[in-house]
């Protein structure tokens, strides 16, 4: 059995972490943030989380982007964090500085686990993803997540702390009760864009969705299909395929496949975090899910629920 590591605990009072923006996908910072949760409650600290500018969900300058989808992980804001008496982790930060983005944090130096752990500074500031399987050792066995597996911790994690801002719960329950009151519904995340190109495998599990779907439908004909997907393409594919059977919701999708460009063809800068906020959690509503492991949003939906084995179908492409 793998040796568990130790450490001693510091003091909770004027010890904080602040979980800075990935700076990627929505549910892959979302992901970062949950295991940065994980690893305040392990070294004692009073979490913040603060997207700045750099997200690419960013709102405008000057707001902190999290909380304009979710509400405040707890009583502290970002400007409890500057304070001259303060020290600071890594050493390039200071009560200056926290809140800018560094050019070389992809270097990771001062970034590993350990060094994280191990400081006392005031102040830690996470700003690159670390995995949830990297801190589940360092979880003492007092720890209500001791021993959970590594989804179970991510349920943990989200359950405690993830909670949406009241008008996006809102919207969502309304498209539900307007246009979901059936059922069976069968929820499928289609990935596709620049995925396609990414990885050579992508379009051979994309392929072996039609069976999956179909199967389901033998044995649930009266069940309808909630489709999530980032392509136009796939969306009209879907149309031709299951007709009025489909539903799905009005969201700007990518008819070509930059990033960048699509993110651009938002007006509202908070429009584009809403949207995939909205398609995530119906598609936790939904009796049963199509996904693929190798999808962010597939992760997310799988950790927002407690999915039965037998309700859930996650693919795994080999990258």
């Amino acid at each position: 059995m793998q040796e568990r590591n130790v450490i001693e605990r510091i003091p909770t009072d004027e010890h904080f972490l602040l979980i800075k923006q990935w700076g990627f996908g929505f549910w892959s910072d979302m992901e970062d943030v949950q295991s940065k949760l994980l690893l305040a409650e392990i070294t004692n600290r009073h979490p913040i989380v603060f997207w700045g500018k750099e997200s690419l969900y960013s709102v405008g300058e000057n707001f902190n982007s999290f909380e304009q989808y979710f509400l405040p992980i707890s009583d502290f804001s970002p400007s409890d964090l500057i304070n001259d008496q303060y020290t600071y982790y890594p050493p390039i930060w200071n009560s200056f500085n926290i809140f800018q983005t560094d050019p070389n944090r992809f270097s990771r130096v001062y970034r590993d686990v350990p060094s994280l752990i191990n400081s006392n500074a005031n102040v830690l500031v996470s700003d690159v993803h670390n995995f949830m399987h990297q801190l589940i050792p360092w979880i003492k066995e007092d720890h209500p997540a001791y021993g959970l597996s590594e989804e179970e911790v991510h349920r943990y994690i989200i359950n405690k702390y993830i909670r949406l801002q009241p008008d996006i719960a809102n919207e969502i329950d309304e498209f539900y009760y307007t246009h979901m009151q059936t059922s069976p519904i069968l929820a499928v995340h289609v990935r596709a864009g620049v995925k396609l190109n990414e990885h050579p495998n992508w379009r051979e599990v994309i392929g072996q969705y039609p069976y999956e779907i179909n199967e389901y439908l033998k044995n649930n004909p009266s069940a309808h299909i909630f489709l999530l997907t980032d392509d136009e393409a796939v969306l009209e594919q879907f149309k031709q395929m299951y007709g009025n059977i489909l539903i799905y919701t009005d969201c700007t999708r990518k008819t070509i496949y930059d990033l960048e460009l699509c993110l651009k063809a938002f007006p509202d800068g908070r429009r584009k975090g809403i949207e995939i906020i909205k398609d995530t959690y119906l598609a936790c509503k939904c009796d049963y899910y199509i996904g693929n492991w190798s999808s962010n949003v597939s992760r997310a939906v799988s950790r927002l629920k407690t999915w039965e084995d037998n309700k859930i179908k996650m693919f795994i492409i080999i990258i």
